[in-house]
């Protein structure tokens, strides 16, 4: 864990020479799974969407007058969702910290400094298994060691998402984003991904006055 956050902090000071702006958000995700079982038992499990937060800070570089947009951040997201079959209630509850790279190009024909800006969005995300329960009824699990969630979270998106001049140097943000996440070196028989629908809002901040 101390390793994670050591490489995330470098990356996140490397981009700081050429950052223009920095932002954060926070936000909804609603999530459903698709879950594939060795044994084909899912076949008899009806899911559920679950919901958790997301959370996002990071540096933002321009490039073309502000017409594309790069960033790079650090992210944070829990993936939860619930079940039921055979008499038995599931829940899951997971959480995923890592680096998220996105571009973003600006469909609005007015200045990016003034006003009210809309950006058509897409990028990935790729983060490691931090946590997460497992309740089946009233029985609770630790996910911490479960094969099923380990190895690397790859989580391509895309979405909409708008910025609004508050002051000189600040900005208001709101987003909308799409997300099928799933695990790479998984090898379990058992595969779960994630279908996820991401609410964000938060604050850019310009770091020129």
């Amino acid at each position: 864990m101390r390793t994670t956050y050591l490489f995330i902090f470098i990356v996140l000071l490397t981009f700081n020479a050429l950052a223009q702006e920095i932002y954060m958000s926070t936000g909804n995700n609603t999530t459903s799974y698709d879950y594939k079982s060795s044994n084909e038992s899912d076949e008899n499990l009806e899911f559920r969407s679950g919901s958790g937060t997301n959370f996002e800070v990071g540096y933002l570089h321009s490039f073309n007058n502000y017409k594309l947009l790069y960033s790079i951040g650090f992210v944070y997201n829990e993936f939860s969702a619930e079940a039921s079959g055979a008499g038995s209630n599931y829940s899951w509850k997971t959480r995923y910290m890592g680096i998220i790279n996105k571009f973003s190009y600006n469909l609005s024909n007015c200045c990016y400094n003034t006003g009210l800006n809309t950006f058509l969005t897409a990028g990935f995300s790729t983060s490691t298994f931090t946590g997460g329960d497992q309740f089946i009824n009233t029985n609770y699990y630790d996910l911490e060691k479960s094969e099923d969630f380990l190895g690397v979270n790859l989580q391509p998106f895309i979405g909409i998402n708008s910025q609004y001049n508050i002051a000189r140097n600040l900005k208001l943000t709101l987003g909308y984003n799409f997300s099928k996440a799933f695990h790479l070196f998984n090898n379990s028989e058992e595969k779960i991904s994630y279908n996820t629908h991401q609410i964000k809002v938060g604050f850019l901040v310009s770091l020129y006055r």
